[in-house]
């Protein structure tokens, strides 16, 4: 009677064993967007409120792309947004160009339309911009 209980459970363990690992596999993306904005992109602001989810991501344009003497780079803003649940709506905006831009703050977060401040320009120069973000859309304001 132990050697037949034994024997059951070497089998479901192996059965077990066999099925859940022939689904793991590795691949290598050959998509050069995605590529780029996961290696050159940084996280600089976040927040998730009842409706929503928005991250704002900067991504450098490369060496030179501000146009300028030096070598200075240029930056896109990728803002992402996503609803909650099970299948939940989301979507990517792309803000560009800017010369070092900054994240000033959250205005409107009381609903699902999200409003924030952007800060951009030369050290002398800046300028803040207000943006409306939803599900749907992305818009200036100012």
């Amino acid at each position: 009677m132990k050697d037949k209980l034994t024997l059951i459970l070497f089998v479901i363990g192996m059965l077990q064993t066999l099925y859940s690992q022939d689904q793991f596999k590795i691949d290598k993306s050959n998509n050069s967007r995605l590529i780029k904005i996961l290696n050159n992109s940084e996280l600089i602001g976040d927040i998730v409120t009842d409706y929503v989810s928005v991250r704002i991501y900067k991504m450098d344009n490369g060496s030179g792309s501000a146009g300028r003497e030096s070598c200075e780079v240029s930056f896109n803003l990728l803002v992402a947004v996503s609803e909650f649940g099970e299948y939940p709506n989301q979507n990517l905006f792309e803000i560009g160009q800017l010369y070092n831009p900054k994240f000033i703050n959250w205005n409107n977060t009381e609903d699902s339309k999200i409003e924030f401040q952007i800060e951009h320009g030369n050290f002398n120069n800046r300028k803040t911009i207000t943006l409306a973000v939803n599900v749907e859309e992305l818009k200036l304001i100012n």
